[in-house]
């Protein structure tokens, strides 16, 4: 019997998603590759914030050198500016270009026929479901990430011991 292992069905969904967004980028959005496309509509979504680097960082689970690489290359093909915020010299917010803006619209319309594409003949409940799934997920990951940025390497056998010596203690 074939076993399904899910974070490789995650990860092959993920890589499907990304090859449909790329092959059915709008011409217009040609500079707009790769992950440059998901940054740009999530400068877009969130025009009323100050958003950096570690921001991006963070929302879309890059390191800090990935991140500096792709805002490199973003600004060198004109799609953002890092401006300079009054209150901590250290840091620049990012912020979209007029030439980022003009494709905003057909990027929107791309990713909103993906995701029509992606829940077809999903019900209401299904798809909420779902997206509560995969956010209990992200959520398992950040905290298993934070235990071994605390801790250090962690496996099953360790996870299994620290849970029964805790069960101990609390016999006490």
């Amino acid at each position: 019997m074939d076993k399904r292992i899910l974070s490789m069905e995650l990860r092959a969904l993920c890589k499907s998603v990304d090859r449909y967004l790329g092959e059915t980028m709008p011409e217009s959005a040609a500079d707009a590759t790769g992950g440059n496309a998901h940054i740009i509509m999530f400068l877009a979504r969130n025009r009323d914030k100050d958003i950096y680097q570690h921001t991006i960082e963070q929302k879309f689970c890059i390191t800090r050198s990935t991140a500096s690489r792709v805002l490199t290359l973003m600004e060198k093909k004109g799609l953002i500016i890092r401006e300079p915020v009054a209150h901590d010299a250290r840091l620049k917010k990012i912020v979209l270009t007029a030439r980022a803006d003009s494709i905003v619209a057909d990027l929107k319309r791309s990713g909103e026929r993906m995701e029509r594409r992606l829940v077809d003949g999903f019900s209401d409940d299904e798809r909420q479901a779902v997206l509560d799934y995969v956010r209990r997920m992200r959520d398992n990951i950040d905290k298993a990430q934070r235990e071994f940025e605390q801790h250090g390497i962690h496996n099953e056998t360790t996870d299994t011991k620290r849970n029964d010596m805790t069960k101990k203690e609390g016999d006490k």
